[in-house]
């Protein structure tokens, strides 16, 4: 029987691998709270429903063509690099601002991710390389 994933919201418990759109939401919203000190809401224009599935929308696209990995590296990337003018209208940048306009940050994300990928192989590798096999020891000795 297959272990039951947690519940998409809590991005904490749940592996990278495993996140959807709605996990991604609980990150972005729970974060900016974190960050910010202030409730997540999509930007754009429209009703909030609207703006709701527009991010949604964007979201599941970037899962598409980057995948997860270089998704969330690429908003905690927009995250560090936000700058505005006018703190008390955009204190944060939206999912709609960050593909919209903070979208060349993820040639950094792919890179990022690319680099940790090769350290993770090259310290396996070298794990792999010193685990002595126990009749390799005995002929040794």
């Amino acid at each position: 029987m297959a272990s039951k994933l947690p519940p998409a919201a809590d991005w904490q418990a749940r592996d990278i691998t495993d996140w959807n759109c709605a996990t991604f939401l609980a990150f972005i919203t729970e974060t900016t709270r974190e960050k910010y000190g202030v409730e997540y809401s999509p930007g754009g224009g429209g009703s909030k429903q609207a703006r709701w599935g527009r991010e949604r929308g964007m979201l599941k696209n970037a899962q598409g063509k980057y995948g997860n990995r270089v998704l969330k590296a690429f908003i905690e990337i927009c995250w560090r690099e936000y700058r505005t003018s006018k703190p008390e209208l955009y204190p944060y940048p939206s999912v709609c601002f960050m593909c919209g306009w903070m979208d060349r940050y993820f040639a950094e994300a792919v890179s990022q991710v690319a680099r940790e990928a090769r350290r993770e192989k090259v310290a396996a590798d070298a794990e792999q390389e010193l685990a002595v096999d126990g009749e390799e020891l005995s002929d040794w000795f």
